[in-house]
C-alpha cells in the first residue's frame, strides 16, 4: 500500500512539475525576456581621446539575444540639444557573440553626432522598438530603453574665438575665376569666381557658407572727388558701388570614396562691372582644425583687385544718351508710319502678304528675338553645344560677323560645348546671367557701331578699342 501511495504522490508532483514550471518562465513581453536573461541592450559613447566641437561623435546601440530578430530592432526619434544629426545618420550591423558558451545575435546601431558647443552632454533613455523569435512564445515585440549617459566636448584654446572652422583630418580648396589686376575691364563685363571646399570625414552640412561681408568688399571710386569707401554686407543679389554681385545657391553634397567620406560645398559668386573705379576684395581666411595632428590649419581664399575703365566714353556720356534717346523715338515713329502705310498698301491689294510679314519681321527684329530666347532656353538647360549655335546665328543677324575675340563668357561656353559629354570634371561655370550679359555685350557693340558715325574720330578710335 505504502509503495502504490508512493508511486502515487510520485506522478502527481511529476505532472505539476511540467504544467507549473512552463507557465512561470514563459515570456508575454520584451520585459519578461530582459527579466530571464535571454535579452539585453546596452549604450556606449565612442569618443576619441579629445573630442572637440564639430567633430563626429558615435553612439553605439547594442541589442542581443540568445535566439534571433524576427523583424529586427529600430531606433526611435530622438533629439539631443546642440548637435546637429543627419537624415540618415544611423547605421545598423548585424553580428554575433558568444555569451557563457552559447551563441547570441545582436544588432549594433551607429548614430553619428556633431556636437555644436563645448561642455556636458547629458543623453536621456532613447526608446528602441524589438522583435525576437523565442523557443517556446513565439514572435515577441516590444519597446526596450536605453540607460542614461553623458559624454564631454572640449574646445581647444586655439579655436577660441574662431566661430566658423572645419574639423576634418585633410581639407581642401580651390578658387577659380581669378581677377587680373593688370587688365582694364570694360562696363559691362563679369567675372565668375567659383569656391569649392572639400573635407575628408565630414559631411558638407558641416561645412559653413562663405559670405562677402563688411570688411571684405572694398569698392575705391577713381574719382578725384570721391575719396571714401564702403563697406557693406553681400546679399543673395546686391549691388555694391557699381558691381552688381550675384551668389548662385551653394551645392552642397557627400560622396563615398574608397569607404571615406568627403564633404564638398561649391560657392559661385558673379560679379557684373556697371561703373568705373577701382575695387578689392579682401583675402578670406578658412579655418580648419586637423583631427590628425590636432593642431589649427588655415586655408586662404586670395585677394582680388581689378579696375573697370569707362573705354573714353565718359566725357561724351551724356551727349550720347541723348542722341541715343532721340534716335531711339525717331526709329520708333519711322517704324509706326512704315507699319500703317504697309498696311493700307496692303489692304489695297498693292504689296503681297509675304512681303508684308517679311518687312514686320526685318523692323521688329523677331528673329533675334526667338533666337535670343532659344539661346537663353539652350543655357537653363545646360545644352551647351545648341547654345553656341543659337549664339551664332544671333550674332549673324545683329552684325553679320562671327563673335569678337574677348568676350570671356563666349570662350568659357565654347570650353563647355567642347567638353560637353563631361562637363561635371571641368572647373567651369556658365549661367544664365552670364548668357545675358554676353547678349547685352553683343548689343552694346552693335550699338556703338550705329551710333559711330555721330562720334568724332577720336571718340571713334576710343570706340573700336573698348
Amino acid at each position: 500500500m505504502n509503495r502504490k501511495f508512493i508511486a502515487l504522490l510520485t506522478y502527481i508532483i511529476l505532472i505539476c512539475q511540467l504544467t507549473v514550471i512552463p507557465t512561470a518562465t514563459a515570456a508575454q513581453n520584451i520585459e519578461d525576456l530582459v527579466n530571464q536573461g535571454k535579452l539585453t541592450i546596452d549604450l556606449k559613447v565612442n569618443h576619441k581621446e579629445q573630442q572637440i566641437v564639430g567633430q563626429a561623435l558615435i553612439l553605439a546601440i547594442e541589442v542581443s539575444t540568445d535566439r534571433w530578430f524576427a523583424t529586427g530592432s529600430q531606433i526611435q526619434h530622438f533629439t539631443l540639444k546642440n548637435v546637429v544629426m543627419q537624415a540618415n545618420n544611423i547605421t545598423t550591423i548585424n553580428g554575433s557573440k558568444r555569451i557563457k558558451g552559447q551563441t547570441w545575435a545582436t544588432q549594433t546601431h551607429e548614430i553619428t553626432l556633431y556636437p555644436t558647443v563645448s561642455g556636458a552632454y547629458q543623453i536621456d533613455p532613447i526608446h528602441v522598438d524589438i522583435s525576437v523569435n523565442t523557443e517556446h512564445d513565439g514572435i515577441v515585440s516590444g519597446e526596450l530603453s536605453t540607460q542614461e549617459s553623458s559624454f564631454n566636448i572640449e574646445l581647444p584654446k586655439a579655436l577660441e574665438g574662431i566661430e566658423n572652422f572645419i574639423v576634418s583630418p585633410q581639407v581642401t580648396l580651390n578658387v577659380d575665376g581669378q581677377f587680373d589686376e593688370e587688365k582694364n575691364y570694360a562696363i559691362g563685363e563679369a567675372i565668375t569666381q567659383t569656391i569649392t571646399i572639400t573635407a575628408n570625414d565630414t559631411p558638407a552640412m558641416m561645412i559653413k557658407p562663405i559670405n562677402l561681408v563688411a570688411n571684405n568688399l572694398v569698392a575705391a571710386s577713381l574719382t578725384a572727388n570721391d575719396k571714401s569707401t564702403d563697406n557693406k554686407v553681400v546679399s543673395d543679389k546686391a549691388t555694391l558701388d557699381g558691381v552688381s554681385i550675384y551668389h548662385k545657391p551653394a551645392q552642397v553634397f557627400d560622396k563615398s570614396n574608397r569607404g571615406t567620406l568627403l564633404g564638398t560645398r561649391i560657392e559661385s559668386f558673379t560679379y557684373i562691372f556697371e561703373k568705373p573705379g577701382r575695387y578689392v576684395i579682401d583675402e578670406q581666411v578658412i579655418y580648419w582644425w586637423n583631427s590628425q595632428t590636432n593642431t589649427l590649419e588655415y586655408l586662404l581664399i586670395p585677394s582680388s583687385a581689378w579696375t573697370v575703365s569707362d573705354g573714353g566714353l565718359s566725357k561724351i556720356s551724356t551727349a550720347n544718351a541723348l542722341t541715343s534717346f532721340n534716335n531711339f523715338t525717331i526709329k520708333s515713329v519711322i517704324n509706326s508710319v512704315i507699319i500703317i502705310v504697309l498696311l493700307i498698301f496692303t489692304s489695297l491689294g498693292f504689296i503681297k502678304r509675304h512681303y508684308l510679314f517679311a518687312l514686320y519681321n526685318k523692323v521688329t527684329k523677331r528673329e533675334q528675338r526667338l533666337l535670343r530666347s532659344e539661346f537663353l532656353n539652350a543655357v537653363t538647360n545646360k545644352n551647351y553645344l545648341i547654345a553656341t549655335q543659337y549664339l551664332y546665328q544671333y550674332a549673324v543677324f545683329q552684325n553679320k560677323q562671327t563673335l569678337a575675340a574677348g568676350y570671356s563668357q563666349a570662350v568659357t561656353l565654347n570650353q563647355l560645348a567642347f567638353y560637353e559629354s563631361n562637363t561635371e570634371n571641368i572647373p567651369l561655370s556658365f549661367s544664365v546671367s552670364d548668357a545675358k550679359v554676353l547678349i547685352s555685350k553683343i548689343d552694346a557693340s552693335i550699338s556703338k557701331k550705329e551710333d559711330a558715325a555721330n562720334f568724332t574720330p577720336k571718340e571713334r578710335i576710343n570706340l573700336n578699342s573698348d
